[in-house]
């Protein structure tokens, strides 16, 4: 079974891809932005202890845009969430990918931005790295998450790391240019797929 890791900056179309490798037959695709949130549920007590209880919501819930306000504007703060929330989000990551690997799966794809960082990358075979153009993905992040310049600024200051460079030689890195165009998407996909097994053959080799 190949392990995909699926990562790219902010708003440079990972979603669009992990729709189209979850269309191949026999690939299992691991949201870990979506994990990300059951990390804070599971959590929750040590998110409150450390940022306070200002954090939560009406239903008791952490309010996720509250924290991202806090942490997005201090670097320092953002490491104490990650501390929290990343071993949780790694081990579900592990037993996820190898859950799928009993069950006789083609293939994972672990779709996460900080896929470096968390160091989800031991997990992979190969890593697909999504790049789209600076304003580009400024103008998506306005019209989906409704963000200003300076919050997305802040977050790419925060996304920094987020860089084909930062896996060196360990790892088989192929970098795709996403412009939007859906048609391109899938042929990425597609071709790649069409090619797994030798993809396999030279990351185990």
């Amino acid at each position: 079974m190949l392990v995909i890791g699926l990562t790219g900056r902010s708003c440079a179309g990972k979603n669009r891809y992990a729709d189209e490798f979850g269309a191949q037959e026999g690939v299992t695709v691991i949201d870990v932005d979506r994990l990300g949130h059951a990390a804070l549920a599971a959590n929750a007590d040590s998110i409150v202890e450390t940022f306070g209880s200002g954090l939560l919501a009406a239903d008791g819930s952490i309010d996720r845009k509250a924290l991202g306000s806090i942490v997005f504007a201090d670097s320092r703060l953002l490491a104490q969430l990650e501390a929290i929330s990343h071993p949780w989000m790694v081990e579900e990551c592990a037993r996820l990918v190898s859950a799928a690997r009993a069950s006789g799966r083609r293939a994972v794809v672990l779709n996460a931005a900080l896929l470096h960082r968390m160091g989800l990358d031991r997990l992979c075979d190969v890593v697909v790295f999504i790049k789209a153009p600076f304003y580009e993905r400024y103008r998506r992040a306005k019209e989906r998450d409704h963000v200003s310049w300076q919050m997305f600024r802040r977050r790419e200051q925060a996304q920094a790391d987020i860089d084909p460079d930062a896996f060196g030689d360990a790892r088989i890195v192929l970098v795709w240019r996403n412009d939007g165009d859906p048609s391109l998407i899938h042929r990425q996909v597609v071709e790649f797929c069409d090619t797994m097994d030798k993809t396999i053959s030279l990351s185990q080799g």
